[in-house]
């Protein structure tokens, strides 16, 4: 063989040592076979030849004095002609997979490969620091498929924030492909040998907290006197004029997996990613780096609370404590799901601290674990527009869109400043961009260490929370009110539902009754129909206490009618009690709010009569409100908002009175006052109950229509109200004409509805509804 070898006319750089581990005679003999040509003595033979050494393109081009693109379009040919000699899938054989394809199709010498299989692999893998690698499947599933010789691209990235463990997830692949390749299994890819470099610079120890590593490779030298050492290969480090060869030529003797781990702190990051980047396609390249590179990257995030809970049992297990389910969940809440947190934590607690006081520590700028996972790469940013984003960023309880952060930074007018310097965060893996949501997010642990970042610049804190404030009460202005005026853009404020809510509460803590008063008032309609806030009754007292020691009577009015309205709703004893008294001292203050507010407040009076089923005195409140509207002397479009409430109560007494025909000529009344001005609220309350009254009068497709009209409007607007009373109204239809299972299920599903709601009455004349089915 070794004579053929010299009468094939190489290159004398091309190494023919791996040609001799070929049968090649027999390879070029079927080729010549099945695609009845000849193959030796054509250009595709040493082309052919030249990937079988593990040779780029461009050094093959180079050595065969062709063209690149001669090169690539003879060997595009070469790979279709070894997918009909083996069988393979069109267009399944690259560069990349060519030599693993022809092995398993036996065209290399047995007494090799048997060599090569039966050997130890050499590696330089540290030691695994966990018992059982936990989670991360589909990351472990994705980068096992990279690392194949199937995948065409050789270089793969793993990026994410300090500790949310990169290393473990590619030493864990790393020691499966080990295993593979010392037992020749097909659990994972082989390889010949696995060489890990790392570039960190310290490591959290629980008991010692942060080590500075004395060694690293942390240059391109570093990295070659690494390799030289794991492949016992001394050429390289002789040869220093022409080390990057040397090591090229040794790695291409053998299919390899280099580990560059932490590469953001590489000294010559630039020239160690063109090495990478060149080397044969032999060689299958992991980098893990808290930044992003443009490298087929996988994204780790925090461990999902499965995941995370079952890495806090293990470690807790392997540690000897004993850690309950609620301190399991406390403990994942405030690591944020990462697993460096985790482990550190329970570290420290088998180390006889308690486990609050760790977590109070754990959040902390200065805490061993921030400083690990963030001080860093914060660091870099001190002083510049994406430190300002970042803290900004913190002060939002839940994810951001880009306007308001760049509003809270004070950089609005400097969009490109804005877009760059999140940019740069999403490259450190401090900040991740959501593409469904168009949303920024940030884990619970890295808000916790930049909101300790803001803090110490309190100059800076004061104008972006007053910033912060402002931003949200306009947002509030443009989106909230009431629904007859803004119902379409009730949207918007579910996904801000959590940062409206923190700035209620700073704002409370402030002692900022202004801002909250305002927020509120705007926030309450949607509260109150469209949201599952049960601490709307809090807000409102806490704003009645204000508004009364600050002599605010105004307000005061206007919120005891809106409390009122919350008290009626829920229905108990108690709740109209207090309603009914509220109400009475409320009436004597009317004078200090204006008529549309005598309106709302008369309204009050008349649903408390209804629900209290006296519906003489509620027809006599209805026609004190009907006064008031007029005397208000309002614009047409307000006059009718304000006179609709009296035509819908005077329906809805006679509904409860049984007079169903002149009810229904009410509510279609309400439907036709209520489109002259959009309020499509009322439009389908009104059609629930001209269903409700179709279902008494026995008019079944009527009641059909009008439900399957109402519900829809419901589920799509978000109505949680509504939405239980369709539900409610589908359960009677359903007894009365349909399936008892389906009016089961609308029952528990209204009951539900009513009891988030607060609205007892009705979830439990509900639940008598469902106990006679």
């Amino acid at each position: 063989m070794s004579g053929q070898s010299e009468s094939w006319n190489l290159p004398k750089s091309w190494n023919h040592k791996i040609l001799q581990s070929w049968e090649i005679d027999r390879l070029l003999t079927n080729l010549e076979i099945t695609l009845k040509k000849r193959y030796r003595q054509s250009t595709r033979k040493d082309l052919l030849l030249g990937l079988l050494c593990g040779y780029s393109l461009k050094k093959i081009g180079q050595d065969l004095y062709k063209e690149n693109a001669v090169v690539r379009a003879g060997l595009s040919n070469i790979y279709r002609d070894i997918e009909a000699l083996t069988g393979e899938t069109n267009k399944s054989v690259k560069s990349s997979n060519l030599v693993y394809i022809l092995e398993k199709h036996g065209y290399r010498r047995r007494s090799v490969v048997s060599a090569i299989q039966g050997r130890h692999i050499p590696h330089n893998l540290p030691a695994p620091t966990y018992t059982q690698f936990i989670g991360r499947e589909a990351d472990m599933k994705k980068l096992l498929e990279r690392l194949s010789p199937m995948h065409g691209a050789h270089m793969s990235t793993v990026n994410g924030i300090g500790g949310v463990g990169k290393t473990a997830l590619v030493l864990a692949a790393a020691y499966m492909c080990l295993k593979s390749s010392n037992e020749n299994s097909s659990d994972a890819p082989k390889f010949d040998a696995i060489i890990f470099i790392s570039a960190k610079q310290q490591e959290l120890v629980p008991t010692n907290t942060i080590l500075w590593r004395q060694q690293g490779q942390r240059n391109l030298r570093d990295i070659f006197r690494e390799i030289a050492n794991t492949l016992d290969d001394p050429t390289i480090l002789q040869s220093p004029n022409d080390q990057f060869d040397r090591v090229r030529q040794s790695l291409s003797k053998r299919r390899t997996l280099l580990i560059v781990d932490n590469m953001e702190t590489i000294e010559d990051r630039d020239e160690v990613i063109e090495f990478l980047y060149n080397l044969p396609i032999c060689i299958k390249v992991a980098i893990t780096t808290r930044e992003q590179i443009a490298l087929l990257p996988i994204r780790l995030r925090n461990l999902p609370p499965d995941d995370g809970l079952q890495l806090i049992r293990q470690q807790a297990e392997e540690k000897g404590i004993s850690i309950n389910d609620e301190d399991s969940k406390q403990l994942y809440d405030r690591t944020g799901g990462i697993p460096l947190a985790i482990v550190y934590a329970i570290g420290r607690v088998s180390s006889g601290y308690s486990l609050n006081s760790v977590l109070a520590r754990l959040t902390s700028a200065t805490s061993d674990v921030g400083r690990f996972c963030f001080e860093q790469s914060v660091q870099g940013i001190k002083g510049q527009a994406p430190h300002k984003l970042l803290m900004s960023l913190a002060i939002f309880s839940d994810s951001a869109i880009l306007t308001a952060v760049a509003e809270v930074a004070g950089l609005t007018a400097a969009p490109d400043t804005v877009n760059n310097g999140l940019a740069r965060l999403q490259q450190l893996s401090l900040v991740n961009f959501n593409p469904e949501t168009k949303r920024f997010e940030m884990l619970s642990l890295t808000r916790e260490y930049a909101l300790a970042e803001l803090a110490a610049y309190p100059d800076f804190e004061r104008e972006a929370r007053r910033r912060w404030v402002t931003w949200y009460l306009d947002f509030a202005h443009n989106y909230a009110g009431e629904d007859w005026e803004k119902w379409i853009h009730y949207n918007k404020l579910e996904p801000e539902e959590g940062n409206l809510r923190a700035v209620l509460y700073w704002c409370k803590d402030q002692d900022r009754y202004e801002a909250v008063r305002d927020l509120w008032m705007l926030l309450i309609h949607y509260a109150n129909a469209y949201a599952y806030w049960d601490d709307r009754l809090d807000w409102l007292q806490w704003l009645i206490e204000q508004s009364e020691r600050r002599g605010e009577w105004s307000s005061f009015v206007k919120l005891i009618v809106r409390k009122s309205w919350l008290l009626i709703r829920e229905c108990s004893s108690l709740s109209l009690k207090e309603a009914d008294k509220i109400l009475q001292r409320t009436w004597i203050l009317r004078d200090y709010a204006d008529l549309c507010v005598h309106a709302d407040l008369a309204e009050s009076m008349a649903r408390l009569q209804i629900r209290q089923k006296d519906y003489q005195d509620a027809r006599h409140w209805l026609t004190v409100e009907e006064k008031l509207v007029i005397e208000a002397n309002l614009e047409e479009q307000q006059h009718i908002r304000y006179f609709i409430p009296v035509l819908y109560h005077r329906a809805e007494i006679l509904y409860l009175e049984g007079e169903y025909l002149s009810a229904k000529k009410l509510f279609q009344d309400v439907m036709q006052s209520a489109e002259k001005i959009s309020w499509h609220r009322v439009i389908n309350s009104a059609r629930n109950w001209l269903a409700d009254i179709a279902i008494e009068q026995d008019d079944r497709y009527e009641a059909e229509k009008l439900l399957s009209q109402g519900f829809t409007v419901a589920e799509m607007t978000h109505n949680k109200r509504r939405l239980a009373r369709y539900q409610r109204s589908l359960a009677r239809w359903e007894k009365k004409w349909g399936s008892p299972e389906k009016a089961r299920q609308f029952s528990i599903k209204a009951i539900n509805g009513f009891k988030h709601l607060g609205m007892r009455r009705d979830a439990q004349e509900m639940q008598i509804f469902l106990d006679s089915l």
